[in-house]
């Protein structure tokens, strides 16, 4: 039997997500992992293995070991694209052109890239953003990075940075959609707004990448993100340092990995508006949505028009009434509860504002043309839904 095969695990710094992927892969092939580096940070001088799966981010002399070592050895990240080794890295330019499509089917016309450093991973991201825009025939404008390597000591003083962040974010035109390097970025840009009294995603639509739940989640305002397959890629490292531990060549190119989709919360969920009294009443709805005594009256009672002028502006720019976007707005989280949760309709039903699940009941066949559980049955076998009805009359001949 083939003695067990010993991998540093060299992924200081870095995602969580790194660490599921090689994990499963260990699993699988029977590796030994020394976890050493996840927990201390410090490099196991003098420790003789089989490879070494690395992040090396900043770490010079990480970059030095791993070097000295010659032991087979593959990098996860771009990051470091000045040291030479066989690497894995996420399709950057697809990300940025994902996020780019996700803005333009709300309706976005102004746009802003929010780096993190000055490497080539940010410049990919900015690129694929920039170009899916331009086919468009629109730009994007680039905010200042969260650090730099090239000047360290220039983002040292972060009251100083927040500050310059807040400027540039007010001083850009609204509605402005944010594309974040990653979901930290991401989440900074939302404490940014937060500090200049601009609405998320009303006045600034914020997208972050990596899908971290755990960051996206406990924001003020959940955080949209792409899902970059963190764990995939460290599977597919994972793969390739296995084929040169059993002496394969390595790949003259970069593997890329895909983007699996996109997460959509609160950050970006809205249609871009000019008209903010509008935009306030998309904000109100969204906020009390799940409120069954919601009605239009609340609604104008949170802008600062009248009923009869806010109809028309608001029709104006949604083409729909307030009480049609209440009822889409709730119908999109009946279907949201039925895809991601196992709760009984009556429970979504309470979730949801609707009064009772009779209400509920009528309400989703009329607009969807099916019942509740069967949607989610649909949906669970992969089955596309048939077009909704066009008529009540319709509706009421299919049942």
């Amino acid at each position: 039997m083939r003695a067990k095969r010993s991998v540093l695990l060299a992924l200081t710094d870095t995602h969580h997500g790194f660490f599921k992927g090689a994990a499963r892969y260990a699993r699988e092939h029977h590796w030994h992992v020394v976890a050493d580096m996840i927990y201390t940070a410090k490099i196991p001088v003098g420790w003789r293995g089989d490879g070494i799966l690395s992040f090396i981010g900043d770490r010079d002399d990480l970059a030095a070991f791993i070097l000295a070592s010659g032991l087979p050895a593959v990098e996860i990240s771009m990051v470091r694209n000045d040291i030479k080794l066989p690497r894995v890295e996420g399709d950057n330019e697809m990300i940025g052109c994902l996020a780019a499509e996700h803005f333009l089917e709300r309706g976005f016309r102004h746009f802003a890239w929010a780096p993190f450093l000055d490497d080539i991973v940010n410049a990919e991201r900015n690129r694929g953003f920039a170009n899916r825009l331009a086919r468009a025939d629109l730009t994007c404008q680039v905010l200042p990075p969260t650090n730099t390597r090239r000047s360290p000591a220039a983002t040292q003083d972060w009251t100083a940075r927040r500050k310059a962040l807040t400027r540039e974010l007010r001083r850009l035109p609204k509605p402005l959609a944010v594309f974040g390097y990653n979901d930290c970025v991401a989440a900074d840009i939302i404490a940014a707004c937060n500090d200049a009294g601009l609405f998320v995603p009303e006045a600034v639509a914020v997208l972050g990448v990596d899908n971290d739940t755990i960051l996206c989640d406990c924001v003020s305002v959940p955080l949209s993100s792409v899902c970059h397959d963190l764990e995939g890629l460290a599977y597919q490292a994972a793969t390739l340092l296995d084929r040169l531990m059993a002496g394969r060549k390595p790949p003259t190119e970069v593997i890329r990995v895909r983007p699996t989709g996109l997460v959509t919360r609160r950050s970006t969920d809205i249609v871009a508006v000019d008209n903010l009294q509008v935009a306030r009443a998309l904000r109100y709805i969204q906020d009390h949505y799940d409120n069954p005594l919601l009605g239009v009256d609340a609604v104008v009672a949170a802008t600062d028009l009248s009923r009869r002028p806010l109809e028309k502006a608001f029709r104006n720019e949604m083409k729909r009434s307030l009480n049609e976007e209440v009822v889409r707005l709730r119908i999109a989280q009946v279907k949201k509860l039925l895809t991601t949760t196992r709760l009984k309709v009556v429970e979504v039903a309470a979730r949801t504002g609707f009064s009772r699940p009779s209400h509920l009941f009528r309400t989703f066949r009329k607009l969807v043309g099916m019942s509740p559980k069967i949607w989610r049955n649909r949906q669970a076998a992969g089955l596309q839904p048939p077009a909704a009805p066009r008529s009540r009359r319709r509706t009421e001949e299919r049942r």
